[in-house]
């Protein structure tokens, strides 16, 4: 533990942020040609497409994926496959009942989220093959592959948005061009994990009952905690496209677009994490947890330098990067950075929890948390306009870190208020 700033950890970390930064830069190259040949309103209803596939997500995956990371390290290679495509098999059983539930609602859905029917259908095969690129993502970061990974990641994005500059600048297709490019790259890229998976050798279709039992034990008490988290980043738009506009949700979520370089860093850093965290907790000794609450205290320092530092140079960002349409989301970026350095402490907590496999005791207290941001989201958003649902995101953000660091010491008790000196 000594020479962790020497370890794999603290390689793959490093290979993790260089693929997200490159895998993000591209997005952020192409904001100030999409602000101009976009609208506010179209940026709305794209961000609405994409609260919809996230809440879709919750019930086709069940949060299932992420008993695989676990499982990855307890089952042989031989039952990790079995395992694996018993997961498949829910999700096409979740798969099936959610597009049949989409199909007889979705009159009240595409008034509600102001999408067309035919890409609430859609969306839901975009979320489907996204949860394959999802578990293969998931296997390579099992196997500490950055490379391979980050290399899937920066073709998808390079693809995706190479079809929206195509479709948005060349065909000037708006945002029905966008959602075209997001479908199809997700769709083809689902494929490819799946075709990779194969022939990786990690798919050996045999149903086992216990498998089947274990993996909706480990996702369905998520369930809570997972609508919780969309909560967190979808119910604030959909209010405001039902109490402002889609403009109103277009300008919050080019804000938030910004701002998300934060959730960059802090998802290389958790791709690294996640593995060696679950590695080390196997047997951990006392003077090893000091040196994991310790750098824990100086990466949530790092945090807020960060989300300091965004704040600041804000003005200068959006003057460069964006249309004369989206300048108003200046005033959002310091509220988001923010927002993401305090979801980015939680994200390390969290861990703690899904080691110990007691997720209920998780789900309880992001339901209560998603109940609150409901009820923060609209008074907000109902006197102060989009700056409140911003600043109702970021509140929670806090709650939500200050919550789940209190449980998990509780589960799985490090010594973060005790000695941190390395023993």
């Amino acid at each position: 533990m000594r020479g962790i700033l020497k370890s794999r950890f603290i390689k793959n970390a490093s290979i993790y942020t260089v693929a997200d930064i490159l895998n993000k830069l591209v997005p952020f190259v192409l904001l100030p040609v999409l602000t101009r040949y976009l609208t506010p309103s179209d940026y709305g209803i794209i961000s609405m497409f994409t609260v919809f596939t996230s809440i879709l997500g919750v019930f086709i995956s069940l949060e299932m994926h992420g008993a695989i990371s676990v499982k990855f390290f307890k089952l042989t290679k031989e039952e990790l496959k079995i395992y694996i495509a018993n997961v498949l098999v829910i999700v096409s059983v979740t798969t099936s009942l959610v597009l049949v539930s989409i199909l007889i609602f979705h009159s009240y859905i595409s008034n509600l989220l102001e999408l067309p029917p035919e890409w609430l259908i859609i969306g839901v095969f975009v979320t489907c093959l996204t949860l394959f690129t999802t578990i293969n993502l998931i296997l390579w970061q099992s196997e500490h592959k950055p490379i391979p990974l980050g290399i899937y990641q920066i073709t998808q994005t390079i693809f995706n948005l190479t079809l929206s500059l195509i479709l948005i600048v060349g065909l000037g297709m708006g945002w029905e061009g966008r959602l075209i490019a997001a479908s199809v790259a997700a769709i083809l890229f689902g494929f490819l994990s799946f075709s990779i998976m194969v022939k990786r050798d990690f798919l050996k279709l045999k149903l086992n009952k216990a498998y089947l039992k274990d993996a909706l034990k480990f996702g369905v008490p998520l369930l809570p905690h997972a609508l919780s988290t969309w909560v967190r980043t979808g119910i604030d738009r959909v209010f405001l496209t039902m109490l402002v506009s889609t403009t109103a949700t277009g300008l919050y979520t080019v804000g938030f677009q910004i701002a998300s370089v934060i959730m960059v860093l802090t998802t290389a850093f958790d791709r690294a994490y996640s593995p060696f965290l679950f590695e080390k907790l196997k047997d951990i000794t006392l003077s090893q947890k000091k040196v994991l609450v310790k750098y824990g205290y100086f990466y949530f320092l790092g945090l807020l330098l960060l989300a300091s530092g965004l704040s600041l140079t804000a003005p200068y960002i959006v003057e460069i990067f964006l249309g004369k349409e989206f300048i108003e989301s200046q005033k959002y970026i310091t509220w988001f950075a923010f927002g993401f350095a305090f979801y980015g402490m939680y994200s390390v907590v969290v861990k703690f929890i899904f080691y110990t496999q007691k997720t209920i005791y998780l789900s309880y207290v992001t339901l209560i948390i998603g109940g609150l941001h409901i009820g923060l989201s609209y008074l907000f958003i109902s006197y102060n306009g989009t700056i409140g649902a911003v600043q109702a995101n970021t509140i929670i953000s806090i709650i939500t870190f200050l919550a789940v660091w209190w449980l998990s010491n509780k589960l799985l008790p490090m010594p973060w208020f005790k000695s941190i000196r390395t023993v």
